[in-house]
């Protein structure tokens, strides 16, 4: 079949295999046909027009500004590949994101949005060593963080970077935070962990009975205070560097010259593994005495517990005991914490001679005893079954 106008239909029909033609109707005259590639016959493809369209290779898929040609399923996965390569999600070492180009391994750039005191790939770790107590950083695998394995931490508005082992360790013999004393030795007690950093020292673990604290100069020095923070250095501390409550757990220590450490078997309630700023309510044997010479003794403690939320504290005490030595007008009982200075505290509690009756429970400015009273401030008689029932709530000392 040659290129010129054919003038039947016999000749139309026919196929020109050799050269890959068919004819078709000419444009000039609807009784003449003309010879044409099928490739002529179909228009190219576009949104509103359908037709024929040239398959993408994968490089084209993956750059993505064609738009002409058509994406294979090689190519999509490709193009999926490519772009999956260049993100790395949050995993649960976090190792191959702070490794990642795209990312600063400090954060500090690119920062992740965490609330302060939240651990990322990181947990608290605490060890009972034979001869004191250790809390430890570790990371979720367990191990000492490290340079291709960090914990992270927001520690005031900057994400931390810790890349080497931390810990703070405070051995037997002291009595530390106050926790031997009489009301609390051997009760366990639940203190709180910190992050707290600084330009020199960097990033520095504590923990603490008080869990209030937001900048070092909160805390107390002296290791025998309630507020005390055991930290793991304060070469260079400053008074205004920010700290951050992590968790909290639970230890004990013990009564008399050794005061020896011991923890529980941990679990999801005395090992909490985020900030936290309460303890549960915890128990304690309160000192109990009577004001001028009047005694308070062979007491019975039914109910002594506390709890500390934030910087305040509540308690709930129910104690009976004897009254002895000449009547006077006050019985007294030790508290978990000193109060706040420069105001007098005072409460409506229920006291009991013979019968229950109203009465008040007094704190004086500074102090950490609760002082319970008649309603009309007359003197408790002598004998048995004199009880306070003190349920107040105060904040502690500054």
């Amino acid at each position: 079949m040659s290129d010129k106008l054919t003038q039947n239909l016999t000749e139309a029909t026919v196929v020109d295999t050799a050269n890959d033609r068919v004819p078709i109707y000419s444009a000039a005259s609807a009784s003449e046909l003309r010879c044409m590639k099928p490739d002529n016959l179909i228009p190219d493809a576009s949104d509103t027009v359908k037709g024929k369209v040239e398959l993408a290779t994968s490089a084209e898929t993956i750059t993505g500004t064609d738009t002409v040609r058509a994406v294979t399923p090689a190519g999509a996965a490709a193009a999926i590949a490519a772009s999956v390569a260049n993100y790395q999600p949050l995993d649960s070492d976090l190792t191959a994101f702070s490794s990642h180009p795209t990312y600063i391994t400090t954060l500090n750039i690119n920062p992740l949005f965490a609330p302060q005191g939240f651990l990322i790939n990181g947990k608290i770790s605490v060890t009972d060593t034979g001869s004191g107590l250790t809390v430890a950083i570790k990371t979720l695998a367990g191990t000492d963080p490290s340079a291709t394995d960090p914990v992270y931490c927001r520690i005031g508005d900057t994400v931390r970077t810790i890349s080497a082992a931390l810990s703070v360790t405070k051995a037997d013999g002291t009595n530390w935070c106050n926790a031997g004393s009489s009301e609390l030795a051997t009760k366990e007690i639940d203190y709180f962990v910190y992050l707290g950093y600084n330009a020199t020292d960097g990033v520095v673990i504590g923990f603490s009975r008080y869990p209030g604290a937001n900048s070092y100069d909160d805390f107390s020095a002296t290791t025998t205070n309630e507020k005390y923070c055991a930290i793991s250095t304060i070469t260079t501390a400053s008074a205004t560097d920010y700290y951050e409550v992590i968790g909290r757990f639970a230890a004990t220590l013990s009564a008399g010259a050794g005061y020896t450490w011991s923890v529980p078997t941990y679990t999801a309630k005395n090992l909490i593994q985020r900030p936290i700023y309460e303890t549960r309510w915890l128990d304690i044997q309160p000192a109990y005495s009577g004001s001028g010479s009047m005694t308070f003794g062979t007491v019975t403690t039914n109910e002594a517990k506390y709890i500390v939320r934030g910087k305040n504290v509540s308690i709930r005490y129910r104690a009976t005991g004897t009254t002895g030595g000449s009547a006077s007008g006050q019985l007294n009982a030790t508290l978990p914490f000193g109060t706040i200075s420069g105001v007098n505290l005072g409460y409506g509690i229920s006291v009991v001679e013979t019968t229950t009756i109203s009465g008040w429970a007094t704190i004086v400015s500074g102090t950490s005893t609760v002082s319970c009273t008649k309603y009309d401030n007359s003197n408790f008689g002598l004998g048995a079954s004199r009880a306070i029932l003190p349920s107040i709530e105060y904040p502690m000392a500054n």
